[in-house]
C-alpha cells in the first residue's frame, strides 16, 4: 500500500514538471532580430551592395533571405528570393510590409508595394496629377515608348484599403520600392529592397511613430488571389449559376471553351489558388540606434 502512494505521488509530481515545462514552451518569446544602424547612404536600387550578408536571416518556407537596416528617418528592408517559384504572383498582390507596435500577428497598418505597368497616356496623367502640366516637348518624349514600369508604395488597412496613396519620384519622404533579378553564380535570385520613412504610419495613429530604439512586430505578405481576380472568379462563378438553371429549363448558353468542356468556376479558384500560394511571416524587429 505504502508502495503504491509513493509511486502515485512520483508520477503527479512528473506530470506537473510535464505541465510545466509545456507552459514554458508557449510563453518562449520569439527571437528579436537587430536591424544594423546605416552608416552610408542605401541606393534603393535593388541591388545588395551596400547590405552586410552576416546580417541576414532565412525564411526558409520560401527559400528567401532578409535583412533590416535605418537611420533616424529611414527604414530599410532587402528581401531576396533564391527560387523565383516563390514569387507567387507577386506582380499582381503586390509585397505588403506591416507593422504591429502591440507584439501581436495581427495586420493594422502597412504598405503594400508594387510594381506596374502603365501606358504613356497612364504615366504622363500620373504625372499631370502629382506635379501639374507637362510641357508638350516632355510629353512627346515620354510617348516613344509604349509603357513603363513605376514602383508605388501605397499605405493601406488590414483589409487591403488604401489609405494613403503612393507617389512617383521626385518625393523623399514617400517609400521606394525597386525589384531586380541578380545572378549569383547559375542561379538568378530576384532582389526586393524597400524604403519606408519611419513617421509615415504617424498620421495614421500616434502610436505608429516609429524611433530607433524601439522594437516592433513586422509582416511580411504577398501571392494569393488579388481582390480583382477574386471578383471576376465571382461574376464568373455567378453567370455560371445562371447559365446552369437556363440549361436546366432548356435555354441555350454558350459556356463551352474551345475543346467543348465546360468551365467550372470554383474548379478554377482552385485550381489559381494553388498555382498561386499566400505566404506570411512575421518577426520581432528592434531598430538601431546610432552609437
Amino acid at each position: 500500500m505504502r508502495s503504491k502512494m509513493i509511486m502515485k505521488t512520483v508520477l503527479m509530481s512528473l506530470l506537473m514538471v510535464a505541465v510545466s515545462m509545456n507552459g514554458f514552451t508557449k510563453e518562449k518569446k520569439s527571437k528579436v532580430i537587430e536591424s544594423s544602424w546605416m552608416t552610408t547612404p542605401v541606393q534603393v536600387d535593388g541591388l545588395n551592395q551596400e547590405w552586410n550578408q552576416d546580417t541576414f536571416k532565412s525564411y526558409k518556407k520560401a527559400e528567401s533571405d532578409y535583412a533590416f537596416m535605418n537611420s533616424d528617418n529611414f527604414l530599410y528592408v532587402i528581401f531576396v528570393f533564391k527560387n523565383r517559384r516563390h514569387l507567387s504572383s507577386i506582380r499582381h498582390s503586390g509585397f505588403t510590409i506591416w507593422f504591429n507596435t502591440e507584439g501581436k500577428k495581427a495586420k493594422v497598418y502597412g504598405i503594400n508595394f508594387k510594381e506596374k505597368e502603365v501606358t504613356a497616356d497612364e504615366l504622363i496623367a500620373q504625372m499631370e496629377e502629382e506635379q501639374g502640366p507637362l510641357q508638350d516637348l516632355q510629353k512627346q518624349q515620354l510617348k516613344q515608348r509604349a509603357s513603363y514600369f513605376i514602383y508605388t508604395g501605397d499605405v493601406v488597412d488590414k483589409k487591403g484599403n488604401i489609405l494613403s496613396k503612393g507617389t512617383l519620384e521626385g518625393k523623399k519622404e514617400w517609400p521606394a520600392f525597386r525589384s531586380k533579378p541578380v545572378k549569383v553564380g547559375d542561379d538568378i535570385h530576384v532582389v526586393l529592397e524597400f524604403k519606408v520613412p519611419l513617421n509615415i504610419l504617424a498620421d495614421l495613429s500616434a502610436d505608429y511613430a516609429l524611433e530607433p530604439g524601439q522594437t516592433v512586430k513586422i509582416g511580411f505578405e504577398w501571392g494569393g488571389l488579388s481582390k480583382e481576380v477574386q471578383e471576376a472568379l465571382a461574376k464568373n462563378q455567378a453567370a455560371a449559376g445562371v447559365a446552369a438553371s437556363e440549361r436546366a429549363h432548356g435555354v441555350s448558353t454558350n459556356t463551352e471553351v474551345s475543346d467543348g468542356t465546360r468551365r467550372d468556376p470554383r474548379e478554377q479558384m482552385a485550381y489559381l489558388r494553388k498555382q498561386a500560394p499566400k505566404y506570411n511571416c512575421w518577426v520581432d524587429m528592434k531598430l538601431a540606434e546610432e552609437e
